[in-house]
């Protein structure tokens, strides 16, 4: 039970890395202002407002990546499928439901991260039979 636990935890750190690494790079490419103050609620629902498509949908395929991974890694630690891989897919939702009530989004995205990260935990669960 020990090992299903540790690998349900693993695979949460591996998502969350995933998704950070992922929006780092998107960062990266095209960066946000240098005077945005994230930590400031109004300027963040101002710059997230202006955003162009583009660049909301360059963070969902880290969406995906991260629930896949992250479920993978998780049946693997836990030598076995079912719940291990649902875990940080699950936890990936809640934290797209919590950014997407807590900053302005465009009707689509939601819709799209919540496919995506679903189709990431369903893949992880299908390939972490294959591979215990």
């Amino acid at each position: 039970m020990l090992q299903k636990i540790l690998g349900a935890v693993v695979g949460v750190v591996v998502s969350v890395v995933v998704v950070m690494v992922w929006q780092t790079i998107t960062h990266m490419i095209d960066p946000p202002p240098s005077d945005l103050k994230m930590s400031d609620p109004a300027a963040m629902r101002a710059y997230m407002e202006g955003l162009p498509a583009w660049k909301l949908g360059a963070v969902i395929p880290g969406y995906g990546l991260g629930a896949f991974l992250g479920g993978w890694i998780a049946a693997l630690v836990a030598r076995g499928h079912g719940w291990h891989a649902w875990v940080p897919t699950g936890l990936l939702l809640i934290g797209t439901f919590a950014n997407v009530y807590s900053l302005p989004h465009p009707i689509w995205f939601p819709a799209v991260a919540i496919l995506t990260i679903l189709a990431g935990g369903w893949l992880s669960g299908r390939m972490g039979r294959k591979t215990v």
